[in-house]
């Protein structure tokens, strides 16, 4: 009797790792899916920043979002989806999210899909601008979002639609004068967040005139899609977090990218990438899922 038990016991970590996801109900998992988006909104957002146990994430949280790259573990998914929003006074392309409206919405055992459309106060630019993000969320047994999945959509038409808004602030027509304006005051902003708070071993640059000169004459602006390579856009999406965690972030806006704002990837590797846990399609249909990891 006693081989039997730890022949058991040894088969336990197994059995706990192929457990079932949980079964949610259809209302729990809208419930799940809008209290995410209520405490996305500004300023809700800044107490989810640092949040451990009142986060809506798992610790072990896997997030991709299609623009930037992948994001693993609570405190990094608090710091990129609640603090990279949650800054008025910041120069940002978006700025703050205001309010948000669910427009499709399916759910099954424990993921909901979901596109919401999101409307951003981008302060930077004085206009109020609507956002649309697909996603897919997958809930653990305590309603913490364990992975997701996020596709902005019409995300180029948007970028370029604040294009014409920040030349309406800059009085300016010409598309590469328009850009190469705010090239200009994404780099000097990007430059005194590194000199405030890249300091010490986390030190960048060797000046703000270096930082300058790197960013608008050695580094590309960026597409759309070059959020998480390197690029000026990507930096400019990095600075919002470097006051939370400096060791962690001022590599990501200094010359190397740190592993957040690299060309470490080619489209067919990240397209192919098996990243999360659980596969998307519920109650173990798609076994071979290549998005799974094995």
């Amino acid at each position: 009797m006693r081989s039997l038990a730890l022949v058991a016991a040894s088969y336990l970590p197994a059995i706990l790792a192929a457990a079932a996801p949980p079964n949610l109900t259809f209302d729990q998992l809208w419930k799940l899916e809008t209290n995410i988006w209520d405490n996305f909104l500004y300023p809700a957002n800044l107490k989810q920043i640092n949040a451990t146990d009142k986060s809506v994430f798992a610790e072990d949280v896997q997030g991709r979002v299609d623009i930037t790259r992948t994001f693993p573990g609570r405190e990094l998914n608090n710091e990129y989806i609640f603090g990279l929003f949650s800054q008025p006074d910041s120069l940002s392309l978006t700025g703050i999210p205001i309010a948000y409206n669910i427009t499709q919405f399916v759910a099954n055992q424990n993921m909901a899909s979901a596109t919401t459309v999101i409307i951003f106060n981008a302060t930077s630019f004085d206009v109020l601008i609507p956002l649309t993000v697909d996603s897919w969320m997958a809930f653990n047994e305590d309603g913490k979002v364990i992975q997701y999945d996020a596709t902005f959509r019409w995300f180029e038409w948007l970028v370029q639609t604040l294009l014409e808004a920040a030349g309406n602030k800059f009085q300016l027509t010409d598309p590469v004068e328009i850009q190469s304006k705010l090239a200009q005051l994404l780099a000097d902003a990007i430059c005194e967040t590194s000199d405030k708070y890249c300091t010490g071993d986390n030190k960048q640059y060797d000046s703000k005139e270096q930082c300058r000169q790197f960013l608008t004459e050695q580094t590309r602006f960026g597409k759309p899609f070059e959020l998480g390579r390197n690029t000026l856009l990507c930096r400019e999406v990095h600075k919002h977090m470097v006051q939370y965690r400096p060791t962690e972030h001022c590599p990501h806006i200094g010359p190397s990218g740190g592993d957040m704002c690299v060309d470490d990837k080619s489209y067919m590797e990240t397209v192919t990438e098996a990243y999360f846990p659980q596969s998307w399609i519920a109650y173990g249909y798609g076994d071979d899922n290549m998005w799974v990891k094995q």
